[in-house]
């Protein structure tokens, strides 16, 4: 399972390729993270110049001209630095 390198909200850009049937140019916004297909994470994304959504997978997106999102990666600090979620000093026992 892949993590997501982009959030909701977050702006990309698409790549151009062979079985593109009309061009995509601009931004497109992440309307959602979507589960994943086939080891890649899945997106909800949507053009300000278009009246429709889109499902594309994070293969299609051109990282070169797509910033990072700061929310994923700052929750992926923050969930390393936290302590685990499992105490067994919390456990009472009836007896």
């Amino acid at each position: 399972m892949s993590k997501a390198k982009y959030g909701v909200g977050d702006l990309i850009m698409l790549r151009d390729g062979p079985l593109r049937n009309a061009r995509t140019d601009g931004e497109f916004k992440i309307l959602a993270v979507m589960p994943d297909s086939d080891g890649q994470v899945q997106y909800r994304v949507r053009s300000q110049s278009e009246g429709f959504d889109r499902r594309v997978s994070s293969s299609d997106i051109d990282t070169e001209r797509s910033a990072r999102s700061k929310v994923v990666v700052q929750q992926t600090v923050s969930a390393v630095a936290k302590e685990p979620w499992f105490k067994a000093s919390s456990i009472k026992v009836r007896k």
